[in-house]
């Protein structure tokens, strides 16, 4: 047995020390340093436990060495911005296992534990006794290429400058739009309850295999209406008509940038096996 556990670093950790929040009030200084002091317990913890179990494992900071290495199992410690990150390079054949790292300040949505109850689940993870499900993640392919990273959240397509217009054919089911809009999202089922539903959109059954999107802002001057303003998909393509353009997966982290007449297709992509999810908190947390 193999593990490798993916964790993430508190800000103070990754941006400086306590130093770096002595601006702040008191009462805001002791959440950055409580949270540096719980993600800091939370991986000695489970590393401890798979020391005491005599489990091998590697330790990485929300790095892609799952994609380099075979593994039986992927823990990922931290929040849901550290599952993404781990979630994005597992193979379809290796199970996840999320645990929040800091319950008190992450949501922790794909987590089925957290530092405090983790012992049960984990050793049911690596017994291969932990019921699990399979999700789905996106596949985006720009140029004909498909990158190596798999989305499991969401892709926003925008413009560089977030103040800029966004200009691009959306094509869709056979049909194709041009627009200008303040950019696209596009989200799968697990990420419906993410950004694109405070853009407006809906949950979707976390089984579907198909692809919500969601046009921001759009400019429909003069006097015009778009056709393909939200809805979901198998597949969805984009051509850009912008210099200055990127597409973000998965959040802020990863950016693939593009060029004027870049062509970007998103489609269903490999499954991902989850461990311990269960869909009643997500239907209770966005009804």
């Amino acid at each position: 047995m193999k593990v490798l556990v993916v964790y993430k670093k508190s800000f103070l950790e990754s941006h400086g020390d306590r130093r770096t929040v002595a601006n702040l009030d008191a009462a805001s200084r002791g959440r950055f340093i409580k949270s540096d002091v719980e993600n800091r317990r939370a991986v000695g913890d489970v590393v401890a436990h798979l020391e005491k179990l005599g489990v091998r494992y590697d330790a990485v900071f929300r790095g892609s060495l799952a994609a380099r290495r075979r593994y039986d199992l992927v823990v990922s410690l931290g929040g849901d911005g550290t599952f993404f990150a781990a979630a994005r390079y597992v193979n379809n054949h290796t199970p996840i296992l999320g645990i929040n790292s800091d319950p008190s300040s992450s949501l922790g949505l794909w987590t089925c534990a957290d530092r405090f109850n983790f012992r049960g689940p984990l050793d049911g993870a690596l017994a291969g006794n932990l019921p699990a499900v399979t999700l789905n993640r996106m596949a985006v392919v720009i140029n004909g290429k498909e990158i190596p990273q798999r989305p499991f959240n969401d892709a926003l397509f925008a413009h560089r400058n977030p103040a800029a217009m966004t200009r691009y054919r959306l094509s869709i089911n056979g049909r194709a739009e041009d627009q200008k809009s303040s950019g696209l999202w596009v989200a799968t089922a697990a990420g419906s309850t993410a950004g694109i539903l405070s853009a407006g959109g809906r949950r979707m059954p976390i089984t579907s295999r198909r692809l919500q999107y969601l046009v921001r802002e759009p400019y429909t001057w003069p006097l015009r209406r778009y056709r393909l303003i939200r809805g979901t998909a198998a597949r969805i393509t984009l051509v850009t008509y912008m210099v200055e353009s990127a597409v973000w997966l998965d959040g802020s982290r990863v950016r693939c940038d593009l060029r004027l007449g870049d062509r970007v297709e998103l489609g269903p992509g490999p499954p991902l096996r989850v461990l311990g999810y269960d869909d009643r908190r997500r239907r209770r947390l966005f009804p």
